[in-house]
């Protein structure tokens, strides 16, 4: 059995959505990072057979539609809980990469939908320079005519930096489709969520957060990632009662891509136990 794309009207605006196994009992929905969509997590998706699967594009990203208030985790943990009780779920098993994973640790701090919480590189703060250099640019873009918002962000120098950065896998093949997936996702995004995501990025700390959860949380590291640095995501770990944290290896930002039959592993094992 293979997705099937679904679509529904939340809030007033359209979400587009990715669901399989609709027959199973438990359900898990899948975050995806910033920028990026429902593909880049459909890989690792696929082993979890024992599941009801759900994968949204989040508001602003993939085909879905923005927000109508401001992008923020506040109103994206809103979007969250209204889509859910649009496909009457009350409980669920969330795993969130990147910046999915700000939006599960928001949303499980404010909301008692969740059963399980796997948190997969986890950006929780802004810390060392690169990351400092990435939201600089997005702080230069919101003073930017509207025109030219979108030509800055997609600016080839940074983005290929970016890529530099981001990218670990030691496949050239790979490395060479997960770039142009990535640019075709950026070309799509809207300037203003953007600029408004990375603004509060930039000026919040989420570590503090673990201390309101209580539930079972697995957090998956990379070793390499420089996006979100081992140090920031042991920080986060130490605040919550419930927690494993697993390090991949010589693995980066973008587990869930460059190797998601690997990051599925660790939670298949981690759930079994």
């Amino acid at each position: 059995m293979r997705f099937q794309k679904k679509r529904a009207v939340i809030d007033g605006r359209e979400v587009v959505y990715w669901e399989k196994n609709s027959s199973k009992k438990q359900a898990m929905i899948f975050l995806h990072g910033f920028p990026g969509s429902h593909s880049g997590l459909m890989d690792m998706a696929n082993v979890f057979s024992e599941y009801k699967l759900i994968i949204p594009d989040l508001p602003a990203c993939g085909e879905s539609e923005p927000l109508e208030g401001k992008h923020n985790l506040e109103n994206y943990s809103k979007w969250l809980d209204s889509f859910l009780n649009h496909l009457k779920i009350e409980k669920i098993t969330l795993v969130g990469h990147s910046f999915g994973s700000r939006i599960g640790l928001y949303f499980s701090s404010y909301y008692k939908k969740i059963e399980k919480l796997i948190l997969i590189t986890p950006v929780v703060k802004v810390e060392g320079m690169i990351v400092r250099l990435a939201s600089l640019n997005y702080k230069i873009a919101e003073y930017l005519p509207k025109s030219l918002q979108k030509r800055w962000l997609a600016n080839p120098v940074y983005r290929t930096a970016g890529h530099i950065i981001v990218f670990k896998t030691s496949s050239r093949k790979r490395r060479q489709y997960l770039i142009a997936k990535d640019v075709k996702e950026f070309n799509r995004l809207n300037p203003r969520a953007t600029i408004e995501l990375f603004e509060e990025f930039y000026s919040s700390d989420l570590v503090d957060l673990g201390k309101r959860i209580k539930i079972d949380t697995l957090i998956i590291a990379g070793e390499r990632d420089e996006i979100a640095p081992l140090n920031s995501v042991e920080k986060l770990a130490k605040q919550l009662s419930n927690v494993e944290l697993v390090v991949m290896k010589k693995e980066g930002h973008i587990v869930v891509a460059e190797s998601p039959i690997s990051t599925a592993s660790i939670i298949k094992k981690w759930l079994e136990r």
